[in-house]
């Protein structure tokens, strides 16, 4: 016959082992195992004709002015936008 003590011992064991099943399980909700990300395509390399152009104050001049007329370019279309909206009056 089976005592008491014993239901109680065989229901911790099996609580034990339930939870430590459940631990183990992974969740639906965990994300999944993906390669690696392929950095080659950020990748340049540097040749001397690279470094001798990073040095030099025109090439550096022209890419700061282009990136101001980009700037001014943008600006200039949003005014625009609004200028056509029906909806809003530009003073």
């Amino acid at each position: 016959m089976i005592r008491f003590v014993d239901i109680v011992w065989m229901k911790k064991v099996l609580f034990l082992i339930m939870c430590v099943t459940f631990l183990d399980a992974q969740s639906p909700f965990e994300p999944k195992e993906h390669a690696p990300f392929d950095l080659s395509a950020y990748e340049t390399k540097a040749t001397d004709e690279n470094k001798k152009a990073t040095n030099n104050p025109k090439i550096k001049c022209r890419w700061v002015c282009d990136k101001k007329l980009y700037k001014e370019q943008k600006i200039a279309e949003a005014i625009s936008f609004y200028k056509k909206s029906k909806n809003y009056r530009f003073k």
